[in-house]
């Protein structure tokens, strides 16, 4: 006698439980699936850890002064630069639950400044990404050029007068670039980061 079974056949009920097995797991897996998605959705929920919205203040992130908005006039051509985080006017949420969030502050020379940065600048104030490209270390150091950024850890230099361009490595990827704008005297984001965020593995 032959074991298949017809077309059309009434299944047994060991068949039955068979499929119904199957479908069981196939949609505990979808729903094992969806709950590891629940984590990321809400951690992108977190206004702290949300990125930079345009009408942010930025405020100190760190010193004496940490947590005060930021005035244009705090900073000086020359100054070493200073970091921040953006800060929601309305709520006052400070959004410091992401490093990436890290925003270097330094104020060049109008003829350091290309048209695109310029335009981009409060007043020669530029803004960016703290966040080395090559392996995440903060960018520290106003190079004695005094239009370039140096990053403490492997010597990266960065272009902050025209769009945070790689000048030396061994970061092969330019600093995200911040627009800025000045509101009633004080620093405030223009629109989200330009450029991608962090090291290549971020």
């Amino acid at each position: 006698m032959s074991s298949q079974r017809k077309a059309g056949t009434p299944e047994t009920p060991v068949d039955a439980a068979s499929h119904h097995d199957v479908a069981r797991r196939d949609l505990l897996k979808c729903g094992c699936a969806a709950l590891a998605l629940l984590p990321v959705a809400g951690a992108a929920a977190d206004p702290r850890s949300s990125r930079p919205q345009p009408n942010d203040l930025l405020v100190y992130m760190e010193g004496p002064r940490k947590g005060e908005v930021i005035a244009v006039s705090d900073l000086a051509v020359g100054d070493a630069p200073r970091f921040a985080y953006p800060m929601d006017p309305a709520t006052k949420t400070v959004r410091d639950g992401s490093r990436l969030n890290q925003i270097l502050l330094v104020r060049l020379k109008p003829e350091h400044l290309s048209q695109k940065s310029a335009s981009e600048s409060a007043d020669g104030v530029i803004g960016m990404s703290a966040v080395c490209t090559h392996y995440g270390c903060q960018v520290t150091v106003l190079h004695e050029s005094g239009r370039a950024v140096v990053c403490n850890c492997h010597g990266s230099t960065f272009d902050a007068g025209n769009q945070g361009e790689v000048l030396g490595g061994p970061a092969e990827r330019r600093l995200a670039v911040l627009p800025l704008k000045a509101v009633d005297g004080s620093l405030a984001v223009a629109a989200g980061f330009k450029g991608r965020l962090g090291p290549p593995q971020q």
